[in-house]
Order: structure tokens, then sequence, then C-alpha cells
């Protein structure tokens, strides 16, 4: 039998635990509406958008945008 182990690549510094996610699945996760999640991300500073999602993540988790994915990652 294989030992199927998961060779996914992570960055340091995001946890291993959570999937990068879609705005819509973000959006979902923090109980807002798209349009409220991008008007966020554009109008604060990365350091407080992270900060603005923590608190609206019911595990308290922030989250990071990256443009060259367009997927948002959770950061530890």
């Amino acid at each position: 039998r294989s030992n199927r182990s998961y060779n996914k690549s992570y960055s340091q510094g995001y946890t291993q635990r959570l999937q990068p996610l879609t705005e819509e699945g973000l959006a979902s996760r923090l109980g807002v509406n798209v349009e409220t999640l991008r008007e966020q991300r554009v109008n604060l500073p990365p350091p407080l958008f992270v900060s603005w999602c923590k608190g609206k993540d019911r595990s308290g988790i922030g989250w990071e945008f990256f443009e060259d994915t367009g997927l948002y990652y959770a950061v530890s």
C-alpha cells in the first residue's frame, strides 16, 4: 500500500492547517459580502487588513492577500 504524504510546500509563517481561500471563500468565512471584503483590502494597509480579518474570523485568524495568486492566505 502506498504511503500518501502531503508534498505541498508552505511558506514560513503561514499556518499549515488552512488552505488558501478565494475572495468568495474568505468573505463567507468572515461573514461579510465580497464587496465589503474587497473594500477593506483596497482601503487598508496590509497589516491593518490582517487585523480586520482577525476581528471577523471565528478562529481569530488573520488573512493576507497575494496579487500573484489572487488568493488569501492565513497568517499565524
